[in-house]
Formats: structure tokens, C-alpha cells, sequence
């Protein structure tokens, strides 16, 4: 899955946009994350959420970046994998953060978070997900056709 231009334009114009005031992005994220059960290990005071911000921000802002070089993204997400298994998320923890922060950029971006922009976030947040899932837990949403068939001809022979 890539990304068009339009898309990777459009993603790096609406963060620019976040990142003057990405204090209040992040406390109304952790907000909208607070309303479900998850297991990820949020902060909990200001001066934590501050701390956590700006690296945050950076990480954000890279992967962004190397969004249309998969590659190199998943190589990134590999580096900071350690980092991120501190927070100690389940799987589901990153469908529903990938949610919220949708859910978040389309209260603060308001007017400007047309439907071609969330389309775009959504997009970018299933690629990251993805390697994040793959990078923390080993999981992966691709299917080898071979094993695919293997597994559709023993279903088969089962009948």
C-alpha cells in the first residue's frame, strides 16, 4: 500500500499545521484515549504528557517523512520499537490509538480536515499500525499465496 503525492502532501501540510500547538493535540488525545479500555500506559500528569510530547512530535514528523520509502519507515519503527513497548500496548491498543487520532485531528483541525485529508491519515495510520503490530508483536497482515493455497487445499481434502 503507498501513498499518493496529493496524499503525502496534504499529511505534511495538516501536521505543520499540529505542530504550533501540539501540547493541546496530545492532552485532547489523551483525552479521546482515556474513553476506552486499553491496556498502553498513557501519562498521567501534564509535566509527563510535556515530556513525552515532544519526542512524540519527532516521531511523528520522521515517519511522516519516510512514509512514501516503506522500507526505511519500517526500519525507523525497528529503532524505536523498544521505546514503544514501554508503553506496553496490546495490538488492539494501536487500532484504537490509530482512531482516536483520527478522531482528534478532525476536532482540531476542524474546517481543513476534509474528507480527501482523513482519507490520507487514514491511509498513513494503517501503513504505520501495521509495521508497529509487525515491529512489536510479529504480526502481519500479508498472506503468503503459497501458504494460502496449502492451507485452502488441506480445508479442501478435509470435506
Amino acid at each position: 500500500m503507498s501513498i499518493s503525492p496529493y496524499q503525502y502532501q496534504l499529511l505534511t501540510q495538516s501536521f505543520a499545521t499540529l505542530q504550533p500547538n501540539f501540547h493541546c493535540f496530545c492532552v485532547s488525545l489523551r483525552t479521546q484515549l482515556n474513553r476506552y479500555d486499553i491496556q498502553l500506559k498513557l501519562p498521567n500528569t501534564n509535566e509527563q504528557l510535556i515530556n513525552i510530547e515532544q519526542r512524540a512530535s519527532k516521531f511523528i514528523q520522521e515517519a511522516l517523512y519516510l512514509l512514501p520509502q516503506q522500507e526505511q519507515l519500517a526500519s525507523f519503527i525497528q529503532l524505536h520499537a523498544p521505546r514503544l513497548m514501554l508503553l506496553n500496548p496490546s495490538e488492539r491498543d494501536i487500532t484504537v490509538l490509530c482512531n482516536a487520532m483520527i478522531a482528534t485531528l478532525q476536532l482540531h483541525l476542524g474546517a481543513q480536515f476534509t474528507l480527501a485529508l482523513r482519507n490520507a491519515w487514514r491511509k498513513a495510520l494503517h501503513i504505520f499500525a501495521n509495521i508497529i503490530k509487525n515491529a512489536i508483536f510479529g504480526s502481519s497482515n500479508i498472506v503468503c499465496l503459497h501458504e494460502f493455497k496449502l492451507q485452502k487445499q488441506q480445508q479442501a481434502s478435509t470435506i
